[in-house]
């Protein structure tokens, strides 16, 4: 009953009838998609505790309690931040007597704006530079448009943002003994929040229990974060569930990165994770932070580095693995630098490579690198589609 009240509430007072139809259809898209994370969610968490194991009512009702309430927040910030940019882009368009038929928001989120115009007439030159001054001034960003040919008069208009910054990034791993099994796991996931969730996962051994306690654990974070639960909650509520599973003793590294498009910044939570390497204009900086891993103590506190981004930044993260075949860091580092000019997906393999035949083609351990480099775009104005 609690959440039929709640959700009741969500979708109360009804919104103008002008914008009821496109409200909805917006509203239900954003539930499915957040029901189907919650259901991903439990799955995950049953593959992470194990089959026919015991774990605590109240420590599963606690995470399910938890995301219910920040899938209805959800609902009702977008529900409401959706109505009053309609309406207001509807205002400014037509003080410029550009006639709207349809607008179709798909996304509000800063450096994620997507939607879709239709007009009632092709635009000048001239008053499609108006509509992009409008609503790059709603959206306080920069906007992309592009002019889609219809059938008929009506003409359709693309608004995407503009991104001053990419990400680009690439993996590569291989198992122990060269096996295709590797207990280390990784995540790469653009949340509509304008969040980007980076993570290495080393399970406790090798093979296939290893590989499938740190990929399950990635995907309960993946699902946690995508309901807009913080990091550091996340990772507590995993610890929580680790320690009260009914299985025996074991533990998992957690390397993450998040970052903050919008705001341009990274912030790095490690849990027995190897330090990440920054390059920056040819130098190598150390993030590191001594954390357990986690199952080793639930209430750990669960700490974070925070770093301000800038062009062309290299992140460099990888399992202990890779460290442990270089006599010591400085080696690793000097390895880097002259591998650092080339792409992401050729530094990733290269450095596997090397890391291997230092060893001369021994593989004693899972070993894994994630590259991603963060680099500024030009900003593209607005253009007719070919």
């Amino acid at each position: 009953m609690e959440l039929v009240s709640k959700m009741k509430k969500t979708f109360s007072p009804r919104p103008k009838r002008e914008a009821k139809e496109k409200l909805n259809i917006y509203t239900i898209s954003q539930l499915f998609n957040q029901l189907v994370n919650f259901q991903q969610l439990i799955k995950s968490m049953y593959e992470f505790i194990g089959h026919g194991q015991l774990i605590k009512v109240d420590v599963i009702m606690d995470c399910i309690r938890m995301v219910i309430d920040q899938m209805m927040q959800s609902i009702m910030y977008d529900r409401h931040d959706f109505e009053l940019q309609l309406n207001r882009i509807k205002e400014e368009l037509d003080k410029l007597h550009v006639r709207c038929a349809d607008i179709k928001i798909k996304s509000l989120y800063p450096r994620l704006i997507k939607m879709d115009l239709v007009i009632n007439s092709p635009p000048k030159e001239l008053t499609l530079l108006s509509i992009q001054t409008i609503l790059e001034s709603i959206m306080n960003e920069p906007l992309r448009l592009i002019v889609e040919k219809t059938k008929g008069k009506q003409t359709k208009i693309k608004v995407y943002s503009s991104n001053l910054f990419k990400i680009d990034h690439a993996v590569s791993y291989v198992g122990k003994d060269g096996n295709k099994i590797s207990g280390d796991s990784y995540m790469y996931e653009n949340f509509s929040n304008g969040q980007t969730f980076i993570a290495i996962s080393d399970g406790m051994g090798n093979g296939e229990a290893a590989h499938k306690e740190s990929s399950e654990a990635l995907k309960i974070l993946k699902c946690l974060l995508s309901f807009n639960i913080p990091v550091k909650t996340a990772i507590q509520t995993l610890q929580q569930l680790r320690q009260h599973s009914n299985t025996e003793e074991r533990f998992f590294s957690l390397d993450i990165c998040m970052i903050d498009r919008e705001r341009q910044r990274a912030m790095f939570y490690k849990n027995g994770a190897t330090p990440t390497f920054l390059v920056r204009d040819h130098q190598i900086e150390l993030i590191n932070l001594a954390q357990l891993p986690v199952g080793v103590m639930v209430d750990q506190v669960v700490d974070h580095v925070t770093l301000n981004l800038e062009d062309n930044d290299i992140l460099i993260m990888c399992s202990d693995g890779i460290i442990e075949q270089y006599g010591n860091i400085e080696q690793l580092k000097q390895t880097i630098l002259y591998q650092v000019d080339k792409t992401p997906k050729v530094l990733a393999k290269s450095l596997l490579q090397l890391t291997v035949n230092k060893n001369k083609g021994k593989i004693k351990d899972d070993m894994m690198v994630l590259v991603v480099q963060y680099r500024r775009q030009s900003i593209v104005q607005a253009q007719y589609a070919s």
